[in-house]
């Protein structure tokens, strides 16, 4: 299957050639990766740049003489990795232990989260894996955190209700900026334009139980509801949590698929989870690459217009579907 590449990719692969330094060289790989479009085309190629990408990583852990574990280390798992971004003192640990039941370290002073703190949310039948960041500092954040950030699937801006949410989410957006990433609003696409990767996510306001978060949180939305999606929560006492959760899921794009065997029912309790848009022929190579290269065609209950409806390799599932694929 042909690559297909769009001409950005060209332009980042240019940039790429002509980088100096491990760091410029780094940064292009990543806009190369978030380029490429994602089929089975590009695997061999997406391979190849990963690698070179770890290569490049894990000489200059060397040299910075940093530990592995602190540098572009968490493996994602689960339907989907979201990552907590924001400042000290925004709830961000507090949020993470409500909405997985994990127990990372709570305090009320800044900075004790420091290095990246993976869990996974429990939603419905699969789990997302939410992954607490150190604090983001405007012109100081830790270095590492660019690659976690910019590879992740979604963004949640964490702010605090109690003082001032307008400047914290201000100072984290310009801190993403720096790592040329940028927060998408409702409607906006994610994707890469002029080297700044576009990532879907929401803004969430926490801290709602404090007596000031009723008028901070109006002053929020007053600025900005329309320019990105916003969610407002308490960690403390659970008020919007499970709202939250199935934004978070959403906003991840995903589908859920099931399979069955001739005669039986599906397990509904482990589904198939792919990227919207996604083909019947794409839940055969989740399942196994055996089974996607002897696939003829599938049987399908949900999307179709009737039951059991047989459908082709190319057909587009979508989230609650149910196939039996025969090969």
């Amino acid at each position: 299957m042909p690559a297909n590449l769009p001409p950005q990719y060209y332009e980042a692969e240019k940039v790429y050639r002509q980088a100096r330094t491990a760091a410029e060289k780094i940064e292009a790989l990543e806009n190369m990766l978030a380029i490429m479009p994602k089929h089975k085309g590009t695997d061999h190629l997406r391979g190849e740049l990963r690698a070179r990408l770890a290569k490049l990583t894990e000489e200059g852990e060397r040299r910075q003489g940093a530990a592995r574990s602190q540098l572009n280390s968490v493996r994602k798992e689960g339907a989907g990795q979201a990552v907590l971004v924001g400042p000290a003192n925004s709830g961000k640990s507090q949020l993470l232990a409500a909405l997985t039941g994990a127990s990372p370290k709570v305090a009320e002073y800044p900075f004790t989260t420091r290095v990246p703190m993976p869990a996974m949310m429990p939603f419905e039948n699969v789990q997302v894996q939410l992954v607490d960041l150190p604090a983001v500092v405007e012109h100081v954040s830790l270095p590492w955190l660019r690659p976690i950030i910019r590879q992740s699937d979604l963004l949640l801006v964490v702010v605090s209700l109690a003082e001032d949410p307008l400047s914290e989410l201000e100072s984290t957006l310009s801190e993403l900026a720096a790592m040329r990433v940028e927060l998408a609003g409702p409607g906006q696409e994610p994707g890469s334009a002029d080297f700044v990767l576009r990532k879907r996510g929401l803004v969430v306001a926490n801290k709602l139980d404090l007596p000031d978060a009723p008028d901070n949180l109006e002053l929020l939305g007053l600025e900005y509801e329309g320019r990105y999606s916003l969610a407002a929560v308490s960690a403390k006492t659970g008020a919007g949590l499970e709202e939250l959760k199935g934004r978070i899921f959403a906003v991840l794009d995903v589908v859920r698929v099931y399979t069955r065997a001739p005669g039986r029912e599906p397990d509904f309790t482990q589904p198939v989870v792919l990227p919207r848009g996604s083909t019947v022929e794409d839940v055969a190579e989740a399942i196994h690459k055996e089974i996607r290269e002897k696939l003829r065609y599938a049987l399908l209950w949900g999307s179709g217009k009737f039951s059991g409806q047989r459908v082709g390799r190319q057909y587009v599932v979508e989230d609650g579907d149910v196939v039996e694929l025969v090969s």
